[in-house]
């Protein structure tokens, strides 16, 4: 229904406009007759509006259903880490700075439970030729991969199913 205040469209049957509010109820909506080639009349002249089915509907072409091509969804398929306490995948990309409460970080551990034990700029890991590989950035809890602790500076390579920690928060690392 049009509203006749602001001409904004508004569905059928509702009391007000959602435009601008005005009271739709109040309006009488004339009845249309509506021909079988789809032109729209002039309001019927009686009370009541003509709603008998016309003589004869023309039959609706067939249709021809043809499965669309769909395309397959694109999983992700890089390396990734993954929180071993919640399950939260965290993708990687050429250079991840992990930390918390920093711009710079791409994976940022603000607001985790364990996440104060996590540096603001707390490690980082590269992919080069392929292969991942981890550095610490001096952070005060340490990064652990599979439990030996890295020092400062110090990169290592990462292999499918390693477990890298930062402070307290464990994750698994996969490559793809």
């Amino acid at each position: 229904m049009e509203c006749p205040n602001c001409r904004h469209w508004n569905e059928p049957g509702a009391r007000f406009c959602e435009e601008c509010g005005f009271e739709l109820s109040s309006v009488a909506a004339a009845p249309l007759k509506v021909s079988i080639t789809g032109s729209v009349s002039q309001p019927a002249p009686s009370a009541v509006p003509d709603l008998s089915p016309p003589d004869s509907v023309p039959e609706p072409p067939p249709q021809i259903l043809v499965p669309a091509d769909v395309p397959a969804s694109t999983v992700y398929s890089g390396g990734r880490l993954v929180v071993d306490a919640t399950g939260t995948v965290f993708k990687l990309g050429d250079a991840t700075i992990i930390g918390r409460e920093d711009p710079m970080v791409q994976i940022d551990f603000d607001g985790y439970e364990d996440g104060k034990y996590v540096s603001h700029r707390h490690a980082q890991i590269v992919k080069n030729n392929g292969a991942y590989y981890i550095e610490d950035l001096g952070s005060s809890n340490h990064t652990r991969v599979n439990g030996a602790k890295l020092s400062a500076g110090q990169s290592e390579p990462l292999h499918e199913g390693d477990k890298v920690r930062f402070g307290k928060i464990e994750l698994t690392f996969h490559e793809s």
